[in-house]
């Protein structure tokens, strides 16, 4: 949920044997992640939160508006585009498993595939088409069409972004590039850097002054010799 107060969810669709609540990613590169990890990576580098995480989130805000008896019939969906590759938990792509990842052009697909898993599983539908229509309508109630709401969600979730990429403990000092943790660790350590942050390719191109490294080596002589 952001700052204000809403929750954006992207999809839901609504079956005989299940609710699917579906969140869309766009994004480009090697996706890693994992069931206990509440962060995932894009090629090992961008952060992003853990999307079942997030789609969970969406789930318990939908569930709000129905009958309890509705609220274990959820299945959280992922979808990424083609443009991605997946190095994941291998169960988010059983189609045994409530937390599916597909790529979207599988989606439709998948839900299908899903739904004749359940049919197999149960003798009867878990909602009859009287349970789908109120759920449609509760839903359709919930749904917040207010363009200034609207708005000032997109604002919110704008400026939550924008704060996490104005951290200026995990970007290069020169190029302004996200780095590891590591890095960032790993520049902090070494007194050549001056307590600033570099990524690899600008700490290469970083050039060490020869004078400023004499100096420091006969400080710490110094201190050396003093402390005897």
């Amino acid at each position: 949920m952001a700052k204000s107060g809403y929750s954006q969810i992207d999809h839901v669709v609504l079956t005989s044997y299940g609710i699917f609540a579906i969140e869309t990613k766009n994004y480009q590169g090697t996706i890693y992640g994992g069931k206990d990890g509440k962060t995932w990576s894009i090629n090992g580098k961008f952060k992003m939160m853990n999307p079942f995480v997030q789609n969970y989130g969406h789930i318990k805000a939908l569930t709000a508006y129905i009958d309890k008896k509705y609220q274990d019939l959820f299945i959280s969906i992922v979808s990424f585009t083609k443009r991605c590759t997946f190095k994941v938990d291998i169960d988010y792509r059983k189609i045994a498993s409530n937390e599916i990842i597909v790529y979207d052009v599988e989606l439709s697909e998948f839900i299908h595939r899903k739904v004749s898993v359940l049919k197999i599983q149960h003798n009867e539908p878990l909602l009859s088409e009287s349970d789908i229509a109120s759920i449609y309508h509760s839903f359709s109630q919930a749904n917040i069409t207010d363009s200034k709401i609207r708005e000032e969600h997109t604002r919110a979730l704008q400026t939550s972004v924008s704060e996490k990429k104005a951290s200026p403990s995990s970007t290069c000092t020169i190029c302004d590039k996200p780095v590891l943790d590591k890095v960032k660790a790993f520049c902090l350590s070494n007194k050549r850097f001056n307590g600033k942050i570099y990524c690899y390719t600008h700490q290469k191109k970083y050039k060490e002054n020869p004078l400023r490294s004499y100096i420091v080596l006969i400080r710490l002589l110094s201190g050396f010799v003093l402390g005897l």
